[in-house]
């Protein structure tokens, strides 16, 4: 999916910083109801492009290229990645 690959890469290019972080923990939420992303650090640590990626997280099943499969290889990503367990 598109916007799972524009977030992996706005958590690669800046890794381990707040506001990867709040990435990456919307993307688990947006993957996985188990998981979920404090909206007071979204609001503080997220710049206004990262807030459209959050935005488009939240409407994930709108997407064009919506897909469970993708989902699935995102946890995967964070969890290699030690972004979630």
């Amino acid at each position: 999916m598109q916007i799972i690959d524009q977030v992996t890469n706005q958590i690669s290019e800046n890794h381990h910083t707040g506001s990867s972080q709040v990435l990456a923990n919307a993307l688990a939420s947006a993957c996985n109801s188990s998981y979920g992303v404090s909206l007071l650090d979204a609001s503080i640590r997220l710049d206004s492009e990262n807030k459209q990626l959050f935005n488009r997280l939240a409407d994930i099943r709108k997407e064009p290229d919506y897909s469970n499969a993708a989902q699935d290889s995102a946890l995967t990503w964070l969890r290699q990645n030690k972004y979630i367990k």
